[in-house]
């Protein structure tokens, strides 16, 4: 990249293998990244000859290469430690522009045994990664050194298979999560790289605005990249809610699964790793996987709620605004429109870890609050009436 506007863990259970990918969370480096186009400081890191891919850590002697601030382009923690990378996804100097991220692994992939690969991606904010979230963003097992000139296409896309994506592909459009990218993948046994990107054209990429940025193009950071060698299932089936009228996926939803669905009544619904579902009352189903030539079954209960309020929760939205944020800790919530009753104001971190709680009575429209937290992202949920909004709060000192 060579422009400032870049379109730019998983608990393991303790028997799983170790991790095949060294350096997959970017915390270890040549030297601090200094300009555009230096993923090579990440030890190990490659990306195909005339490719810009970013390298940024906390100790970047440009402050558009730092972490957590992007010379206020953007704010963006490390999933975890202090580094992660970036690559555009789509489009940037011309149609098809494409950036890629490629490390080789610890060792050869054992032909036959199952691989649980994970990666965390995250949309930069919109005056550093341009209008548009994609999909298509992929993990893909190599046998060679494979980016080279010779294999990137006249259009710059590399077309691998995609290996390693998030179920049902959607478009990635969190800039202030890090969203995780998990699957399962059964290994020929000639797989030694991995190399992480869009292998879709544009024609073939989904595309969502997300911002006002005038730019057409978009990108991800990437970090805590991991690869291991699993037996038996490390995954759940959790039991969930639905309101009444809408939909929830349930399943673990990982890729590369192999589960069948049935109702109570033992009829077959689908052959997916995990299937939307729609009941009228509180309703059960159940799931057989075969993983690693043995078979689980397990039961998936859906308990359904009364519909949501949705006029009630869309007044609150709109009647709360926080401001001026990013802050150093002193903001304002504004509640216009709200007369009556109590407001429970709650900020947590990152982690989900609570650090401010009160109850308000809505007395005037107008509430002050002074934090006395370190620099990160923060999480203000509002609750009124029952109904929760939450807004993202950014502390910058």
């Amino acid at each position: 990249m060579r422009y400032i506007y870049i379109y730019i863990l998983l608990s393991f259970n303790p028997c799983i293998s170790q991790n095949l990918i060294s350096n997959g969370d970017f915390e270890t480096y040549t030297s601090c990244p200094s300009g555009a186009g230096q993923l090579t400081k990440a030890v190990g890191w490659t990306s195909p000859p005339n490719d810009d891919s970013e390298y940024l850590n906390s100790c970047s002697t440009n402050p558009n290469y730092s972490v957590p601030n992007q010379n206020n382009y953007s704010y963006q923690t490390a999933h975890s430690g202090n580094a992660f990378i970036g690559i555009i996804t789509y489009n940037w100097f011309g149609s098809n522009y494409r950036e890629y991220a490629q490390k080789q692994l610890n060792s050869q992939l054992v032909a036959g045994l199952f691989y649980y690969t994970v990666f965390y991606v995250n949309i930069p904010g919109a005056n550093y990664s341009g209008k548009y979230a994609i999909n298509n963003i992929a993990l893909s097992f190599q046998a060679n050194y494979s980016i080279t000139n010779n294999t990137v296409t006249s259009n710059n896309v590399l077309s691998y298979s995609p290996h390693i994506f998030k179920y049902n592909n959607p478009i990635i459009k969190d800039t202030t999560n890090w969203v995780k990218i998990e699957g399962v993948y059964q290994a020929t046994g000639i797989e030694n790289y991995i190399v992480i990107g869009n292998f879709k054209d544009d024609n073939s990429t989904d595309t969502l605005s997300i911002n006002g940025s005038n730019y057409p193009g978009s990108g991800c950071f990437i970090d805590d990249v991991s690869i291991e060698n699993i037996t038996t299932p490390q995954w759940q089936y959790r039991d969930t809610i639905v309101y009444l009228g809408d939909s929830v996926l349930i399943g673990p939803a990982i890729t590369g699964l192999n589960v069948d669905w049935f109702d109570m009544s033992s009829n077959f619904i689908k052959n997916a790793p995990g299937i939307y579902v729609k009941p009228t009352v509180n309703t059960s189903y159940q799931a057989t996987e075969i993983f690693n030539s043995a078979v689980y079954n397990h039961t998936v209960n859906v308990t359904v709620l009364p519909p949501l309020k949705v006029d009630e929760y869309d007044k609150l939205q709109n009647s709360v605004r926080l401001y001026p944020n990013p802050n150093d800790g002193n903001f304002s919530l504004r509640f216009d429109g709200l007369t009556d009753g109590n407001v429970e104001v709650s900020v947590s971190d990152i982690t989900g870890k609570e650090v401010f709680k009160n109850t308000l009575s809505i007395v005037n429209a107008l509430t002050l609050f002074n934090l006395d937290v370190k620099n990160g992202i923060y999480f203000v949920k509002i609750t009124n009436k029952g109904n929760s909004i939450i807004k993202k709060l950014v502390i910058q000192q």
